[in-house]
């Protein structure tokens, strides 16, 4: 987590908490999870616990906010920040409290972009806030959500679509990353409800880890 990443389609990533449990092929080899093992804990996996970060950490946006001014001028544009490059925002096994503190950060820092990315969009509705579902989904935040097969794709984007749709989220779009096969959004890239946003990648990682991959996908 911090002011800079070397993350292409972002400034910046922020996390309250680190862990997460697998909920798909996209899980596999996790880097997230990598970097927690790396610490000698383990906060990967149904029953682990979440680490909960120090209030410092989960209150750097609001420094980011403050420094708002400064970043449009250098860079013509707002901040981006990514949530969570270390969990799930929408993860079943978060502390609840934990999640709306979270949330009131990003709803606060106004002056950020900010980037969701989920691989539960099914918890959207029942997890998000409920100023954001009944009294207007904030401007200023947006939803990736992780496909890395046509199954997930056709599963979970309709979804996503439809929740653009009905609460006006500003941008919705997919982490088509690591990818593992062709996929054909056609059916998702058109209409007020349609993606805005596809970020395409393979897998990185040791020589030996690879994975087909092809541009052509």
């Amino acid at each position: 987590m911090g002011a800079t990443t070397g993350i292409a389609w972002t400034d910046s990533t922020f996390n309250s908490w680190w862990g997460c449990t697998k909920v798909g092929p996209a899980c596999d080899d996790c880097y997230a999870e990598g970097v927690d093992k790396r610490t000698g804990e383990n906060h990967w996996g149904h029953g682990a616990p979440r680490r909960l970060l120090s209030e410092h950490a989960r209150n750097e946006p609001y420094r980011w906010q403050k420094q708002a001014d400064k970043f449009f001028a250098e860079h013509g544009r707002d901040r981006r920040v990514f949530t969570l490059s270390m969990g799930d925002l929408f993860d079943n096994e978060v502390d609840p409290q934990w999640r709306m503190d979270h949330c009131e950060v990003m709803t606060d820092c106004d002056r950020l972009r900010w980037q969701i990315c989920t691989k539960r969009v099914s918890n959207i509705v029942k997890m998000a806030p409920v100023s954001w579902v009944d009294e207007g989904w904030p401007q200023h935040i947006g939803v990736l959500v992780t496909v890395v097969t046509q199954a997930e794709a056709d599963r979970d984007l309709p979804r996503l679509c439809e929740l653009k749709e009905r609460f006006n989220i500003p941008w919705t779009g997919v982490s088509y990353e690591p990818a593992q096969e062709g996929i054909d959004f056609t059916n998702h890239l058109f209409g007020p409800d349609g993606l805005d946003w596809v970020i395409f990648g393979g897998k990185s990682g040791p020589k030996w880890n690879d994975r087909p991959f092809s541009v052509e996908w």
